[in-house]
This record gives C-alpha cells, structure tokens and sequence, in this order.
C-alpha cells in the first residue's frame, strides 16, 4: 500500500504535462513583455569570465542552502567536550574555576556524545541535548561538524597574529564587517559580487527560467549577488512579490502595454528592463507554486515542551525551509539545474544572557533535520547539501552572563553527498590564553578559513578546480581547498594554485 507521500508525488507526476504547458504559456506572455530570462544572464556572465572558465554547463540537478546565523553563534555552547578532562577545561576556561560560580556551562549528563574518527588524541565531544535532531543524522553519517571556522586574509598562527604588519582581515570582532566578509568570500578588498553569486555566473548557463537561481527567503543578502546574477528574494509564505492583483487590472494592463512600446532614453530602457524582469519572474514562480507539493507535514510548527516565546522564530525556520523545499520539488518547473538558497536564524548576539540559546540550537536543529527528511522524500537528499553560516563565533570565557565578540565557530553540514559522522578542522584546545586562544578571553583562532569551506561547498556544487579562484579569490594562500567533509569532488592536482602567498588570486570585481 502506498504512503500518503508516495500518492501525492504520483498525483504530482500526472501534472507534469499540464505544468509544462502552463509554463510555456507563461514564457509567452514574459516574450510579450519582452522578458529578460536568467538563462541569458548565465550565457552572458560566461562569456565575461572570458575563455579561461572550464565550469561545465550542468545537466544534472544540484541544490545549495545558506543558513546565517545573524549575530554570532556561540561555539563553546554548541559543541562541547565530553572526554572529563577537556569538559574541565570547558568549565574553568568559561566559568573561571570547576566550582561553576557563573552557572552557565552544560551539565555532562546532559550531553549527547558523539564519535570522531578524525579525533585521536582522546578527546571526545558532544551535541547540546537540544540538537538531538541534528545528532540523529550525524550519527546516521549525513551531518558533519566543521570546527573553529572564520574569516582569516591567510593562514594565521598565533605568533603572526601579535606581529606588526601582519596581514588580518579588517575591523575583526565587527558584526557588519564580518557577516559580509563571510559573503563576499573576501576578507581584505572590496567587491560587489558574493562568492555564491560567483558560482552562480558560471553555472546559471545551465537553468532555463526567468527565475533567478538564487533565491532569498531571508531578504536581502550580498552572498547570492553575482556580476550577472541576482538574488531573487520572496515571501517565505506566500511566494513571489505580487506587484498585480485582480482589483488592478486595468493599471497592469496600461503598466505591460507602456512597456511594449519603443524607448530611447537609456533610463526608461532600463526600467522598463528590470520591470518585466521581474514581471516574468512572478508568472514563472506563482504557476509553480500553485502545483508545487505544500511539504506541511514534514515542517511541524509550535513543538511541544519549547518556550513559547520563541515559537515565532521557531516557525518562522520551519516556513522558510518548507518554501525552499517547495521551490526545490519545482524546479523542473522553474527550469532550474542549479539552485542556491538562503535562509536565517537571529538572536545570537548574546551578550547579555545564554538563556535562550538552547532554544535557537534546538531551531537549528530541528529545521535541518527536517529539511533534509524533505529532499529524502523528494528523492534529491544527495542533490542538496544544506550548511550554517554566522558572523563569527564567541570567546572561550563568558563575561558573566553571557559572550562577547570572538572569531573562530564551528558549523553544521547536512545532506546525503557529506561524509557525515565525522569532526572537520582542529578542534581547538579549551585553554585561556593557550595555543588556539588569543588573550585572557579565550578568543579562538580559526584553524580553518570560510574560503577553505566555501571552496569545498563550490567544488561539490560543480564548480571546476581552474575556476574556484574565480569564486573564492584569496584560495591560493590556503593549503586545503578542499577539507574533505564532501562527496563528488575530484581530487585537487597538487600545487594547485599559481597564486602568490599575499596577494589574491584574481580579484573579482574590485572597487
């Protein structure tokens, strides 16, 4: 007997054909309006990049999902050590002795151990009770951990740090500075273009859609922004920007045919450009929501046993997974190969309180775990890999209640292409002032950089070896551009980057 899903993908299935039609029914009235579809916009930056870019045109179908964390998620509380002499150090490097005066550490009992096959020195480490979702699908082998990540201009030890004249990425310990550090992939020059806008210029060639491949339900961002591709922000409920509704037809009417007639004037060209751009974009993405499967069983709302103030958050998460699975279950619709997501989660700049913050892991938690159960049942969970992002993390010792700016955080990655159940990167020694930390604070380090993990992500999602410097610029003065944690990746010819030691590879879009 079939599942309630298994009936709801055939009945979906059988609409195929119907959905085909009304696409092309769209694409011709986008054609009356004289459209500008994506594909054209893919076409267009490949051929900017010049002869050298190698990046196939993809033919088969892959998805990629940014999840920020906005304002710094805390990582000696996310992942913790568990073996009882570094969980001592934990406590005293936090809470300033093992009498646990601050009262702000996790209980052992309380941990949900994990095994590390890349950590053989004795140390074991654990999940926070309330990321069980997570640790399920870490120990199923489909979430991997990547420790002590930040931005770093080039590999840093802590000598180089306290040099003179060494080079560190700017305004460190800055929220704004670093969440669009982490986005645009480049820490020490400016550039308009984000490192998934850059995948998205390569690959966009292979989408055939007047909806951008990168799509925003999280508003606005500067990773998704390409020199041709943009990102396509919409509603996590409802869909695509209407700018028409049925009490206004007569003004669409007039606004379309404006529109059709013959300009001169470079601005109203452009306008009347980006006007039925968008136009177009709404058409495409309305039929294909309208067919798409809704997914609501699979992104439960109001969990039982959490703390009511935050269920806003918490399903606020859900809805913003759910509309991307929606868009994912679309895509043939969309005409998408290639599709890259953002999603977001605040509430991490805490300061003042680390009460709330097993709340918001659990929302962590228990929307990746759903996401990904998802694409299991969509049948595309090795087509879609789903990874966290923050502004930096927080330093070992807490400031009473709380944690102040730090640097170096570890991340999640889910999907069925990641080598899951394992630890990634040098998990830093929870010492003050010791090898990993920099001061009295216990400000981490990172040990690895965002290039070594966006070049990683860039390669699985078919980025090629010639082109990631192209995408991640400053790749070149890192050893590892590729860490491991994926599946798929064709391994990199060594000395793989002609780029030297201080100076980026190729600057993209330097202003």
């Amino acid at each position: 007997m079939k599942s309630e899903f298994e009936q709801m993908v055939m009945e979906e299935a059988s609409l195929k054909t119907r959905r085909r039609f009304l696409l092309g029914a769209a694409g011709g009235a986008g054609a009356a309006l004289g459209g500008f579809g994506f594909s054209l916009s893919g076409i267009a930056a490949a051929a900017d990049m010049g002869t050298k870019a190698s990046t196939p045109v993809p033919n088969d179908y892959r998805a990629m999902v940014c999840f920020f964390l906005f304002g710094g998620n805390d990582a000696a509380n996310t992942i913790i050590p568990y073996d009882q002499t570094t969980y001592n150090q934990y406590i005293v490097a936090r809470e300033g002795s093992l009498s646990r005066p601050l009262g702000i550490t996790r209980l052992r009992p309380d941990l949900l151990p994990i095994s590390a096959a890349s950590i053989n020195d004795g140390r074991q480490l654990a999940f926070p009770k309330e990321m069980s979702s997570l640790k399920r699908l870490y120990d199923k082998g489909k979430a991997a951990v990547m420790t002590n990540v930040g931005v770093l201009a080039q590999p840093t030890s802590k000598a180089q740090y306290n040099t003179d004249g060494f080079e560190l990425p700017p305004q460190l310990f800055s929220h704004s500075d670093h969440q669009r550090f982490w986005q645009l992939g480049v820490p020490n020059y400016t550039t308009r273009t984000g490192w998934a806008g850059r995948m998205g210029d390569l690959l966009a060639a292979g989408n055939n859609s007047n909806v951008s491949m990168c799509i925003s339900v999280a508003g606005n961002n500067t990773w998704q922004v390409g020199g041709t591709v943009l990102p396509y922000p919409i509603n996590s409920e409802y869909g695509a920007p209407q700018f028409w509704s049925s009490w206004n037809t007569n003004r669409m009417t007039a606004m379309n045919a404006m529109n059709l007639q013959t300009r001169t004037n470079l601005l109203e060209k452009q306008a009347a450009r980006v006007y039925n751009r968008a136009i177009n974009a709404q058409i495409d993405m309305d039929e294909a929501l309208n067919y798409s499967l809704t997914l609501e069983g699979f992104f439960p709302k109001n969990p039982v046993g959490f703390n009511p103030g935050l269920n806003g958050d918490y399903n606020d998460v859900m809805q913003q997974f759910q509309m991307v699975a929606r868009l994912i279950a679309a895509r043939e619709v969309l005409g998408h190969k290639r599709q890259i997501f953002f999603v977001s989660l605040g509430g991490f700049d805490n300061h003042d309180s680390l009460a709330e913050h097993p709340d918001r892991l659990k929302i962590i938690s228990d929307a990746m775990a759903s996401f990904y159960q998802a694409t299991v049942a969509l049948g595309v969970d090795q087509n879609v890999t789903t990874f966290t992002a923050s502004d930096f993390g927080r330093p070992l010792k807490s400031n009473g209640t709380g944690a102040d700016h730090g640097w170096g955080a570890h991340h999640f990655v889910v999907g069925g292409s990641v080598r899951g159940g394992n630890v990634y990167g040098k998990f830093p020694q929870m010492i003050i002032n010791g090898p990993d930390a920099l001061d009295n604070q216990g400000h981490l380090l990172p040990s690895t950089s965002v290039d070594e993990y966006a070049a990683t992500l860039a390669s699985w999602f078919g980025v090629s070896q010639t082109d990631i410097p192209t995408v991640i610029p400053n790749i070149g003065r890192f050893a590892k551009p590729d860490l491991g944690f994926m599946n798929g990746i064709k391994p990199y010819p060594q000395g793989h980057s002609t780029c030297v030691s201080n100076k980026p590879c190729k600057p993209i879009g330097k202003t």
